[in-house]
């Protein structure tokens, strides 16, 4: 039986909590923490516990990972939420099993599984055991600072909580040298480097341009003709209503400046989607409930945002990716500082509708406006396309018990 000074500690600090405060909540975590030493004295499967988002549906870094150990039969548990809408999206997945997220079963499986992926900071985990392997995918190259870097506008128990999912994590993905020098700076790593595998992301591997992908899934889904462009639009979410104002366009007016084989997609957060679209117009099309934007990413032309991680994903797939902040002074003031100094970004950039709709008109078929060959060189971007193989290799190691060492460059 693995046991350790910190489960020991862990418990007591709990035991101490439960005699002030015994209710159902306490005695839920009683219950895992019994079952987590119960677990440890079971052997470990071969499997993978996937999570993405605290619980939301399969998508983001895990999707893809998962998409490849599905492929090799290697036996996934997904941690969700939704346990109805899982099993009727995914129930033709042979080699995957659902199971609801921060449950006593979702526990017993974080116990026994060989494998942990996931795209957030564990809010709630079993001490890792030995032989198990988890890989932090983290959701993207980060713009805004994260993490350390950020600790004034985090809550203490978001930062405990990634301590202790630092501490348990054997690698993060990075897909550049700015999220690779990010990690370092602010995820309290121990060993450093050799923790961080700067491999790319796997969301980033179905922009390989030497593959022919399939869109027929994605045109069916959204109601395009395989010969119809797109413009997808998707801006980060804020916080406040008062803020989300910025993301308001004149919807109609974007898409009359492209000619008619062009439709306009939005990705908005489906909280507030159905309030700003007031259109019947049929070339606009709201995807803001659809899986992964990737998918859209690559099937697109065009992609406008503002301050999302998604610039990245649309520059390794050499898309016309448009920037515009028309709240820039106040979303600097009232969030996170950047990494990059925003104005420095090899986009095209502006500051109002006007601005960017006469950019349209006159510049957005001159390529030397999507020239960003400099900045990915700088910044060590990598356009490798092979990120999920290499993980998956990483698994297989593990898996097999091989004890081979993984190259992180």
């Amino acid at each position: 039986m693995e046991v350790n000074s910190l489960e020991i500690l862990f418990f007591t600090r709990f035991g101490l909590r439960l005699k002030l405060h015994m209710n159902i909540k306490n005695l839920k975590k009683l219950v895992k923490v019994i079952i987590s030493v119960i677990a440890r004295v079971m052997p470990l499967k071969k499997q993978i516990i996937f999570s993405n988002f605290y619980g939301k549906l399969p998508g983001d870094n895990p999707y893809y990972i998962w998409k490849w150990a599905e492929k090799h039969k290697i036996k996934s548990i997904w941690l969700v939420n939704d346990l109805e809408a899982a099993r009727k999206k995914y129930g033709d997945y042979s080699f995957t099993e659902f199971v609801k997220y921060r449950g006593i079963r979702a526990f017993m499986a974080l116990s026994t599984s060989q494998i942990w992926v996931d795209n957030v900071r564990k809010p709630w985990i079993p001490l890792k055991r030995t032989n198990q392997l988890y890989i932090q995918t983290w959701h993207g190259e980060p713009l805004k600072q994260i993490e350390k870097d950020a600790i004034s506008s985090l809550d203490n128990l978001y930062l405990q909580w990634a301590k202790n999912d630092s501490q348990a994590l054997d690698y993060v993905i990075s897909g550049s040298d700015l999220s690779a020098n990010a990690f370092l700076n602010s995820f309290w790593l121990e060993s450093g480097k050799e923790k961080i595998l700067q491999i790319g992301e796997p969301r980033w591997d179905l922009f390989n341009r030497t593959k022919v992908t399939d869109f027929s899934a994605i045109n069916s889904a959204l109601g395009l003709r395989s010969d119809d462009k797109v413009i997808l639009y998707m801006p980060t979410f804020r916080d406040s209503k008062m803020d989300n104002e910025a993301i308001k366009l004149d919807f109609d007016k974007l898409i009359s400046l492209f000619d008619s084989s062009y439709k306009l997609i939005l990705r908005l957060h489906p909280n507030i989607s159905p309030t700003f679209l007031n259109t019947d117009n049929p070339r606009i099309v709201n995807a803001s409930q659809f899986g992964n934007p990737q998918d859209i990413i690559a099937r697109s032309e065009v992609v406008i945002t503002d301050y999302s991680s998604s610039m990245f994903d649309a520059m390794i797939a050499n898309k016309k990716v448009i920037l515009l902040a028309k709240d820039l002074d106040r979303y600097l003031n009232n969030n996170r500082k950047l990494y990059l100094e925003y104005r420095a970004l090899p986009f095209p950039k502006f500051y109002s509708e006007n601005e960017m709709q006469s950019f349209i008109v006159n510049q957005l078929n001159n390529e030397k406006n999507f020239d960003y060959s400099g900045f990915i060189r700088q910044h060590r971007f990598i356009q490798e396309y092979q990120a999920t193989e290499r993980i998956g290799q990483v698994i297989l190691n593990r898996l097999n018990n091989t004890g081979k060492k993984t190259c992180i460059y």
